[in-house]
């Protein structure tokens, strides 16, 4: 074997000791559940057996995002025997029935499937921005008269869907025989689910059914502190754990997501670092050598010298089990050593304080040595970057959109004081060692900017008008959901409806129609997302 010193000299390892400093983000948060949020489910997303729906042909593994190829019966491997067939949502029959449809079709505007305006949840978790500071909190208190922004109350997350843990109310109009002749507010999974065809446009569905919903929810994060390192698994891990655990894992469904940056500040962590950064670090670490042990040490490092024709992962799965299966003497013991080391040097490098940071906001917690080996990003306003399942990732500050399949799995193991499941996250990751693509958008036309996704469940449409200026929503056969973020104006449909918008105010906007956006003449323009399942997938303009 070559000495240590030959590997850091040699050609492949050039670059070690230098650590990634620029990027792009992955990451999710600290998902919740209250404890109704099973029995919500089990009522909301299920389909009865007697109804069931099955997809017309059964998902390939090989195409699914993140890995689905682990599909091994030992202990180091997740074993997923469960039959998807059995087991679809009311998300994923809508995303079936939408995707044996492939044209777009417009329909006639009425009272019953015209723009109506929706109230969302503002979710308050210990990673939130606080107080005013929160953009979460300024859209929440600008789209309802009777909320209040605590001075001291974090805001993390906004909402926007049918999910039971966060459900958005939508506004409609007293039916004739209601006295008061006040607009109801009603849970917008109640109004879609009203007539599937109209609201979901699931061809041939008119009666109510729960067997539909939507395929996406949509998110703003106001991010102040890191949040866990987590996964979220593919379709039939998410299915096999809400089979063993679902008071844990109330989701049958998978979470692929995508962020984009609505400042210049957005810090994430996603995927692990090429192989020859990690034995850098390592080297670089001797605390975290110590905690991942001589043996697994060794292993990183030859990797490094056997080239490029190493395959990394089983190398990364061993090196991940033994940070993540440490003894928590062994850890903390560690830590103490790394933070006076790094608190008495001179000068630090991005790497040390990241780190730093981490064990200032969870003193104690393995997860501060994550940034060792996984990819630190940095994403300028604008810039978005896809998550897969089974990719390990952490938001660490900022303020971006996200969109998802509407799901709230997440699996944990780091940085955070929830319940961790580190055996099945460690068994469940990828171990891609890449860096994450960072995108800007597609322009598919002057006005809107398309963040499109590898996956069906979602997409997000950023449009921009200038002052006095009018732009056409395009009908598709989708819903969507609309959500202002600067400027003010009108949505409007034909004699048929029309909403005021302006900062913070959000709407739904049934399948198959369109609408029409015209900005303040007198205004500074007007910028609105739109979160959408993903029908723009396979179109030329991409």
């Amino acid at each position: 074997m070559h000495s240590l010193n030959m590997v850091l000299n040699s050609p492949v390892n050039k670059n070690m000791s230098k650590p990634h400093r620029n990027g792009s983000i992955s990451g999710q948060y600290n998902d919740e559940y209250d404890e109704d949020a099973h029995e919500k489910m089990k009522r909301k997303h299920y389909v009865p057996h007697k109804q069931h729906i099955a997809w017309k042909t059964t998902p390939i593994l090989d195409n699914l995002p993140g890995s689905c190829d682990d599909e091994f019966f030992d202990d180091i491997h997740v074993t997923t025997t469960v039959d998807l067939s059995m087991i679809r949502n009311a998300a994923a029959n809508a995303l079936s029935a939408l995707a044996s449809k492939t044209f777009d079709e417009t329909v006639e505007v009425t009272e019953d499937n015209c723009l109506r305006p929706i109230e969302c949840t503002a979710q308050s978790y210990a990673w939130g921005k606080i107080g005013s500071s929160s953009l979460v909190a300024r859209l929440k208190d600008a789209q309802t008269g009777n909320f209040e922004i605590g001075d001291q109350t974090p805001y993390a997350e906004l909402w926007v869907g049918t999910h039971p843990n966060g459900m958005s109310e939508i506004v409609v109009p007293a039916s004739d025989d209601d006295e008061t002749k006040e607009d109801k507010k009603i849970p917008l999974v109640d109004y879609v689910q009203r007539n599937p065809l109209l609201h979901l446009g699931v061809e041939g569905i008119t009666e109510p059914s729960q067997d539909y919903d939507l395929t996406f929810l949509f998110k703003v994060l106001s991010i102040e502190k890191v949040l866990s390192i987590q996964a979220h698994p593919d379709k039939y891990l998410a299915a096999q754990l809400h089979l063993d655990k679902p008071t844990i894992y109330k989701d049958p469904n998978h979470k692929p997501e995508m962020a984009v940056a609505l400042d210049d500040n957005f810090e994430a962590m996603s995927g692990f670092r090429p192989i020859a950064d990690i034995a850098s670090n390592v080297l670089d670490y001797p605390e975290f050598a110590n905690v991942i042990g001589i043996a697994v040490r060794r292993d990183v490092v030859e990797a490094v010298e056997r080239g490029f024709g190493c395959n990394p992962k089983p190398i990364l799965k061993k090196l991940f089990r033994a940070y993540m299966t440490a003894s928590d003497d062994l850890v903390q013991k560690n830590l103490d050593a790394l933070i006076a080391r790094l608190s008495a040097k001179e000068s630090t490098n991005d790497l040390d304080k990241l780190i730093l940071k981490f064990a200032d906001q969870f003193p104690g917690d393995s997860g501060i040595f994550a940034p060792i080996i996984f990819n630190y990003l940095k994403l300028k306003k604008g810039d978005a970057f896809f998550i897969g399942a089974n990719e390990p990732h952490a938001y660490i500050r900022g303020e971006i959109l996200e969109c998802m399949a509407c799901s709230d799995n997440v699996v944990r193991a780091g940085l955070t004081p929830k319940l961790k499941d580190v055996d099945t996250l460690v068994k469940m990751l990828t171990y891609k060692s890449t860096f994450p693509e960072i995108t800007r958008g597609e322009k598919i036309d002057e006005n809107c900017l398309l963040y499109v996704p590898p996956v069906e469940d979602f997409a997000m449409e950023i449009i921009e008008i200038s002052p006095g200026s009018e732009y056409t929503i395009a009908d598709v056969r989708s819903p969507s959901v609309l959500l202002t973020l600067e400027g003010s104006g009108k949505l409007s449909q034909a004699d048929v409806q029309s909403l005021e918008v302006s900062f913070g105010k959000a709407a739904f906007m049934s399948a198959n129609t369109e609408a029409t956006v015209t900005a303040d003449i007198n205004g500074s323009g007007l910028k609105i997302v739109r979160a959408l399942s993903n029908v723009h997938l396979g179109k030329e303009y991409l």
